[in-house]
């Protein structure tokens, strides 16, 4: 329990905790002392003195350092002979503070007077209008009428653009430096400054390109007055005709909790909402702007039939008859082995879980994956979900005792407010530790920032294990752990190359010292550590258990999985070697890869893709396609693999339909309909639904071809496995049936998923001002299932062996292919307003390197691996580290797919003349 300070307020006696700053003692008794400058998540400034109170102290006796007492014996309080500013005056026993009197308002009315000389009287015209901190605390505070000359105003050029996203109306801006403190404190992005002096004072951006920052739109949020606005919501609506609905962003694995404001029938703006255990109240630029897919003119509007050799339209029924007929025929004659499935991270929960039922029991098929067969497919990762942050931890709450470990991550790039929620663990008083192959924006934080060669991940690991052997006695806790014996025997005779690893066993040593004596250990592992093989996932899980970690408050691992639900893919069973809730299957399928092998040479008869597009992530796909008897794609748009299929069946987008995600932290959340759809679609459980029972009925039964015992028998064999009719009237039914056949989603429903909504220590209708604009949780915080270790009584380590990086000498350089958040995905499609921002088909390279081969920026090179070659201009730049090379990946024209192997990959570079 935290020491309690009592204090009086107006009266009114409230006990908080020391430290606890007057204007944040003040809201316990609801009194709403008014601020400008003042944010509860950024350090106090006391820049714009709106919330100045009176204060007073118990006045103590110099002789015996104790309160001096009255006659009553009440203490005699001293007040101070000035006004202090309640945003930065931590509370003190006994203090008496004055919210309410002649001076203050007197001192109030003057700021706002103040504020108002040159703030433009444009509130009809302003975005903010109806949602705006000073139109607010005008009516609430300030004076009737300025005795300002209106000659004197300052005036500026309006609005000036800060880059391609924020525009900036320096006359409404009141200097409150909350954007620009967000971006030094929160964001990590110095990139606003304060320009000149006096009334000419005003805001400035400081890097190039304009406002370089990935969250730039939570400016527009923070700001008291219409001083910052978006060019995605300028002008587009009153805020009070909007209908904000709840809902979760589908870009990333953080599930950022937000709502979609619509008017109309159409998505106005994104907005977050508030939810300190997912993203407190940010949004990356990506899940803010990056909404315009839903509403997209290039949509698929109608089902597809191919017919003479192109694609026609087609009614529901005829589309669904099709396709039920041919899959009905291969599974009558050949079998359901012969079927294969990809549904990929966009479907929500219950279309997954729909998804495996349909294949498992319907076709009686196991050949499902959510990859798309592409060399850049991430492993499967159970770890993340048995070692996983343990249930209940809350991120922004961590602080001091605190390690956060990033192993082979880039989280700006791969979940970027997972970086916010790491830099807030570090000012807070938490240590960062990155292990990167190359840098990343966490280095300038991290207590220690290590760089290792790529091929030696699994080398790092044991530097970083060993010493936790060396140090456990024979009898001791840890050597009775299970698996304890074959980690010693993985690590016997070990000693770490430094040469070959690019860091010395001193500095891996002080990082094991640290995790070694964290209280709570959190690790973050990314692409670079998923793709550098199974002992590297298995190592960090390792760490956990010899630090006594696994299982415990605040400490876990968290996998920045590729889209927003690939760890409820994994949880659901749509893979082809376990079941829902990751069970042993006996009979195993076909993965992604597999399937496209298997579609080559014949053996695959029919494949049906679900939100994945394997020709557009890898275009040799398409030979193995051409190959399959049939092709049936579901999805939003005609990509390239829909561009092949004989039927395309159109689906509705987040915005269109409900259901749920889970996120990198295993947490369900709920997202509902904001918008009625406006096209032919389905969401795509209900088109799973629609053909099982068309599968499982006489009708279907009885126009399959062949043998008519043989069809009898078949007609039997799915009485046996399958439900007779799938009856499903909704998504929350289908969560229903998860919750009751899998068993880490016990207690999951929309009704506990609703749970509490307040934060803040307030309720979900309060809305107070000083947030900037507020956003009201209505929505549910969701729900954190346990990780497997958390439910076991047994503490195992995982099997780890140390892998040595292959040499190659003719290909001296590493290859590495990079996530970044701005890529040419499908989410992205129409969000013009990004395309400057997105990642280039360029290959970056140290300068170094650059200068041995004679290269300039913009000069091609071609890149060789052992499988294959690409062709691409060259960026110079110190992020890519030298002897290495990075390639972005999900990016048009970049060919990384023909080279890539697995993960980092050895090659040769060429100039081209």
């Amino acid at each position: 329990m935290p020491d309690m300070v009592t204090l009086t307020i107006d009266g009114q006696t409230v006990s908080v905790p020391k430290g606890t700053l007057v204007v944040e003692a003040a809201r316990q008794v609801e009194n709403l002392i008014p601020v400008f400058c003042y944010h509860p998540k950024m350090a106090p400034v006391g820049m714009c003195r709106m919330c100045v109170v009176k204060v007073g102290t118990p006045k103590m006796d110099p002789a015996t350092r104790q309160p001096v007492v009255d006659a009553d014996g009440k203490s005699v309080i001293a007040m101070m002979p000035r006004l202090q500013t309640a945003c930065t005056t931590p509370v003190s026993e006994g203090m008496v503070v004055v919210t309410q009197d002649s001076e203050v308002e007197h001192a109030q009315r003057g700021v706002l007077e103040a504020l108002l000389t040159s703030h433009p009287l444009d509130c009809p015209v302003c975005d903010k209008g109806g949602e705006c901190p000073l139109q607010n605390l005008t009516m609430g505070w300030g004076p009737g009428k300025t005795r300002f000359d209106y000659n004197d105003k300052v005036h500026f050029e309006k609005p000036v653009p800060l880059g391609d996203l924020i525009y900036l109306d320096r006359e409404r801006c009141i200097l409150c430096a909350r954007c620009v403190r967000f971006q030094d404190e929160i964001a990590g992005d110095p990139v606003l400054g304060f320009y000149n002096r006096g009334r000419a004072w005003h805001i400035i951006s400081q890097s190039d390109p304009e406002f370089d920052s990935k969250f730039s739109g939570n400016t527009t949020d923070i700001c008291p007055v219409g001083a910052l606005t978006s060019a995605d919501f300028r002008f587009k609506a009153r805020v009070w005709e909007l209908q904000p609905i709840p809902t979760v962003c589908n870009h990333c694995s953080v599930g950022c909790n937000m709502t979609f404001d619509t008017r109309s029938n159409d998505i106005k703006r994104v907005m977050p909402r508030e939810n300190d255990a997912v993203n407190e109240i940010w949004l990356c630029d990506r899940g803010r702007f990056g909404h315009h897919f839903n509403t997209s003119k290039q949509r698929l509007t109608t089902p597809l039939v191919r017919k003479a050799g192109k694609l026609q339209e087609a009614t529901w029924e005829e589309a669904l008859s099709i396709v039920a007929q041919q899959l009905d025929g291969i599974r009558s004659t050949t079998g359901g082995k012969a079927i294969g499935g990809l549904a990929g991270t966009s479907l929500a929960n219950e279309d997954l879980y729909a998804f495996q039922c349909f294949f498992r029991e319907t076709l009686g098929s196991a050949n499902i994956d959510h990859r798309s067969g592409s060399a850049l497919d991430l492993p499967l990762d159970d770890v993340g979900a048995q070692y996983g942050i343990r249930s209940g931890t809350d991120l922004s709450t961590l602080g001091k005792g605190t390690v956060v470990l990033v192993f082979g991550a880039d989280p700006e790039e791969e979940a970027p407010v997972h970086l916010l929620r790491i830099r807030g663990i570090n000012t807070r008083g938490g240590s960062v530790i990155t292990l990167n192959g190359r840098p990343t924006k966490l280095d300038s934080i991290a207590k220690h920032a290590l760089r290792y060669k790529y091929g030696s991940e699994s080398a790092i690991l044991a530097a970083l294990l060993k010493p936790l052997l060396d140090s456990t006695p024979a009898d001791g806790k840890r050597a009775t752990l299970r698996g304890f014996n074959d980690l010693v025997a993985s690590l016997k005779g070990f000693n770490l190359d430094e040469q070959a690893s690019g860091i010395s066993a001193d500095k891996l040593n002080a990082v094991a010292e640290l995790i070694n004596s964290a209280e709570n250990l959190v690790i973050f592992y990314g692409r670079d550590a998923l793709t550098a093989g199974a002992s590297v996932p298995a190592g960090l899980a390792n760490l956990l258990v010899m630090t006594r970690k696994a299982g415990a408050a605040n400490s876990g691992l968290i996998s920045l999985l590729k889209g927003a639900n690939a760890r409820g893919a994994l949880d659901l069973g749509v893979r082809p070697d376990r079941g829902p809730n990751y069970a042993a299957l006996s009979n195993v399928g076909l993965d992604a890869k597999q399937m496209l092998s298997a579609a080559r040479e014949g053996k695959l008869k029919a494949l049906y893709v679900a939100g994945v597009d394997p020709v557009g992530d890898n275009p040799v796909a398409a030979e193995s396609l051409k190959k399959l008897g049939f092709l049936v794609v579901q999805e939003l748009f005609l990509t390239e693999t829909a561009k092949l299929a004989d039927v395309v069946l159109p689906v509705l987008s987040v915005a269109e339909r409900e259901g749920t995600y889970t996120n990198a932290e295993r947490r369900v959340q709920r997202f509902r309909q904001a918008i009625r759809p406006t096209i032919n679609a389905r969401p795509d459980w209900q088109i799973l639904q629609a053909l099982a029972n068309q599968l499982v009925s006489e009708a279907v039964l009885s126009t399959a071809g062949g043998d008519k015992s043989r069809k009898q028998a078949r007609r039997e064999e799915d009485k046996a496995r399958v439900r007779s009719e799938w009856t499903y009237a909704s998504p929350a039914e289908i969560l229903m049936d998860i919750q009751a056949n899998v068993a880490g989603y016990k207690g999951v429903s929309y009704a506990s998923l609703q749970g509490p909504t307040g934060q803040w220590g307030r309720q979900a209708n309060e809305n107070y001002y000083f947030d900037g604009t507020s956003y009201q949780n209505t929505g549910g915080l969701g729900v954190q299932l346990p990780a497997a270790v958390e439910t076991s009584s047994i503490q195992t380590l995982q099997p780890f062996s140390v892998s040595t990086p292959a040499s190659v000498a003719d290909r001296p350089w590493t290859l590495v292919g990079a996530t970044f958040l701005y890529d040419d995905g499908a989410l992205l499609t129409d969000t013009d307003l990004l395309n400057n921002r997105k990642a280039k088909a360029v290959l970056a390279l140290n300068p170094v390197d650059a200068d041995k081969l004679g290269v300039k920026n913009g000069e091609r090179v071609t890149v060789s691996s052992g499988r294959g070659s690409l062709s691409l201009p060259v960026h110079r730049t110190k992020l890519a580290p030298e002897g290495v090379v990075v390639v972005p990946v999900g990016v048009n024209n970049v060919g990384l797919v023909s080279v890539v192997e697995g993960g980092a990959t050895p090659v040769a570079i060429r100039r081209e003349a």
